[in-house]
C-alpha cells in the first residue's frame, strides 16, 4: 500500500494538442527530469531528448523538452520537493573587439630668429613706432607695408624649404605658388580646429607655415598652435585627439604637413591696447597639379 501511495500519475501534455499518460514513483528521477525541462522551456539547458518507456507494450517515447507544454500529476506534487536548479544562463556572445587604430603622429619645424636682425628690426618700427611719436602707439599693416613684410617672408621660407621638407620627413615637390596672409590683429578669440587641405580649392596646398611676432617683453599670454596627430581606422583617416603644442616663440617660424588639422588657443593680452597682441603671419605652398 505504501509503494501504490508514493505513485503519481502523471499526464504529459505536448504542444500541437497532444498528451501521454504514465504512472511514477514520487521519486523518480524522470519525474523530476520532466518538469526540469518544464521550467526550463525557451531556455538553454537540460537534455536534448526525453526517453519516456511504455510499460504495457515496452515501447518508448522520445519527446524534445520544448515540447513539453504542461503537466499534471494525480495527487499534486509540491513543486519545492523536486528541488529543480534554475535554468542555466544563455551568455550573450562577447561584442566583437573594436578594428585597431594606428596613430599617425604629426611633426612640425620650429625656426628661431627666423627674419634677419635688419629686416626684423623694420617690421618692429613699421609696426610699433617710437614712443613720443604722433600716433595711436601702433600702425596697422597697410596693403603696400604687408606686401614688403609678405615678400621678404616668402624669400626666407623659400630658402629654407628642403631643409624643412628634410625634417618633415618628405621628399622635394615642384614648388609652384606660395601664399601668406595676415592673420587680423584685433583676433584674439583664437582658431577653432581647421584642416586647410581638404577643399578642391586647397587641394594642392602641401606645407603649412605659421609666423610669430610681437612687442617685447611678450605682452600676453595664450596663442598656443596645437598640430593634431591623425589616426587610420578602417582605411579611413581622422584627426586624433593628441597633439603637438607650439609655442608662439618671437620672429620663429613654424611648418607643419597640411594634411594635419591644427588649432590656435586664444590670447590673453595684458592690456585692450593692440600692441599687446601676438601678431602672426600664415601661409602654404602649393605644389604642382
Amino acid at each position: 500500500m505504501e509503494l501504490e501511495s508514493n505513485l503519481v500519475q502523471v499526464i504529459v501534455m505536448m504542444t500541437g494538442g497532444h498528451q501521454y499518460e504514465l504512472s511514477l514513483m514520487a521519486d523518480a528521477p524522470l519525474l523530476q527530469e520532466l518538469f526540469q525541462a518544464l521550467s526550463n522551456r525557451g531556455k538553454n539547458g537540460g537534455k536534448d531528448v526525453f526517453k519516456i518507456p511504455n510499460e504495457e507494450d515496452g515501447s518508448c517515447l522520445y519527446i524534445p523538452p520544448d515540447a513539453i507544454a504542461a503537466i499534471a500529476t494525480v495527487p499534486p506534487i509540491p513543486i519545492e520537493s523536486l528541488n529543480l536548479e534554475p535554468p542555466s544562463r544563455q551568455l550573450e556572445p562577447s561584442p566583437p573587439p573594436p578594428p585597431p587604430q594606428k596613430l599617425i603622429e604629426s611633426s612640425f619645424v620650429q625656426l628661431d630668429n627666423f627674419l634677419k636682425p635688419a629686416e626684423y628690426q623694420r617690421l618692429i618700427e613699421t609696426i610699433f613706432p617710437q614712443e613720443g611719436a604722433a600716433s595711436s602707439g601702433i600702425q596697422l599693416p597697410t596693403p603696400q607695408s604687408f606686401a614688403l613684410l609678405r615678400e621678404v617672408l616668402l624669400h626666407r621660407v623659400q630658402m629654407m624649404l628642403p631643409d624643412v621638407l628634410i625634417q618633415l620627413g618628405m621628399g622635394g615637390f615642384p614648388l609652384t605658388e606660395m601664399e601668406a596672409q595676415e592673420i587680423p590683429t584685433h583676433a584674439i578669440e583664437g582658431q577653432s580646429i581647421s584642416t586647410d587641405g581638404n577643399s578642391p580649392e586647397t587641394a594642392l596646398r602641401v606645407v603649412n607655415f605659421c609666423y610669430f611676432f610681437y612687442k617685447t617683453p611678450k605682452p600676453f599670454t595664450g596663442g598656443e598652435l596645437l598640430v593634431y596627430d591623425s589616426q587610420l581606422l578602417n582605411n579611413q583617416v581622422s584627426v586624433a585627439q593628441s597633439y603637438k603644442t607650439v609655442e608662439p616663440r618671437q620672429n620663429s617660424i613654424v611648418f607643419f604637413l597640411t594634411s594635419n588639422a591644427y588649432e590656435v588657443l586664444r590670447v590673453y593680452p595684458n592690456s585692450p591696447a593692440f600692441r599687446d597682441r601676438c601678431f602672426r603671419v600664415q601661409g602654404w605652398m602649393r605644389r604642382s597639379g
